[in-house]
């Protein structure tokens, strides 16, 4: 799970990251792993050198660079008293996604953490430009870490789709249930299989006088619990672990995590490309903001 021994925490000023950078210590004390926690800094007034001459700037612009590393040593101590080995990178760069990706480049890494905002009281999550910028384009698996500690033992759930009605790659469920058993083995938790399926479209669509639709909706539900099976049987995993609901998961989904009071729930994500990115996204994309749990997104 952690080849490469390395794991990076992007640290957002506008984000409480004690939290995350906790859970990131716990991973890395597992793996012997190391932690860089990364955060981009940057002024408009001091980057345009008005009305300061151009010595000047650069002086207050390291000033400004010295005042954001202060604050990522403080924040590191929180792993070093874990006895975890940090390192901090601070960058003068007005976009943190593209210049944390920049540095992915030429530092092998296994994992990103990054701590987002989630407001309870309207049940959504509020995620940045930069979230949103990691989802879509960081190559490695992303920990978003909510204001929640997580249970001892860790509950874990893999959202899967072994039908593969969301045209998902084949590899894909096999990636998500490899990264939960790994996840859960190193940290003595309990991993389960969640499937969501929504039969209303095609119910709907062979909604006519001559078709017995509760037949059908009964083929289609045996379909998908004897794909859940294989799956789970491929992974040893006990059918009392498997989950099968219906409906749409863009609600079934985070329901079923806030009442089985789940603590982290790993999903897949399928890259695409051009305008399809922006006019279709991904199923993940569109119920993370529901999510209240930490989400693991695995490509």
């Amino acid at each position: 799970m952690f080849a490469n021994q390395h794991i990076v925490v992007l640290i957002d000023p506008a984000e409480d990251s004690a939290l995350a950078v906790q859970k990131a210590s716990r991973l890395a004390k597992l793996e012997n792993a190391r932690l860089t926690l990364f955060a981009c800094g940057y002024n408009a007034t001091l980057a345009s050198n008005h009305p300061l001459d151009p010595d000047s700037a650069e002086r207050a612009k390291k000033a400004y660079m010295h005042r954001l590393l202060e604050g990522l040593e403080t924040i590191a101590d929180i792993a070093r008293s874990e006895g975890v080995e940090v390192t901090t990178e601070g960058q003068w760069d007005k976009h943190a996604g593209a210049a944390l990706l920049h540095f992915l480049e030429q530092n092998p890494t296994d994992m990103v953490v990054k701590a987002t905002h989630h407001q309870n009281v309207i049940q959504r999550t509020f995620f940045s430009q930069t979230d949103w910028e990691l989802i879509r384009h960081c190559p490695l698996p992303i920990l978003l870490t909510k204001a929640n500690a997580w249970n001892d033992p860790i509950r874990v759930t893999a959202a899967v789709d072994p039908v593969q009605a969301n045209d998902k790659p084949d590899s894909l469920d096999e990636h998500i249930v490899r990264w939960g058993k790994d996840f859960t083995s190193r940290m003595s938790g309990e991993l389960q299989l969640l499937h969501v399926y929504d039969p209303t479209p095609l119910l709907i669509y062979l909604d006519q006088p001559t078709i017995d639709s509760a037949d059908i909706s009964e083929d289609i539900r045996d379909q998908h619990e004897t794909a859940l099976k294989a799956l789970a049987d491929q992974h040893q995993i006990a059918e009392s672990n498997t989950v099968l609901e219906t409906g749409s998961t863009l609600s079934v989904i985070p329901d079923h995590l806030h009442q089985a009071n789940i603590d982290l729930v790993i999903m897949g994500a399928v890259p695409r490309s051009g305008l399809e990115r922006w006019l279709l996204g991904h199923t993940a994309e569109k119920i993370l903001d529901r999510i209240t749990v930490d989400i693991l997104i695995v490509k």
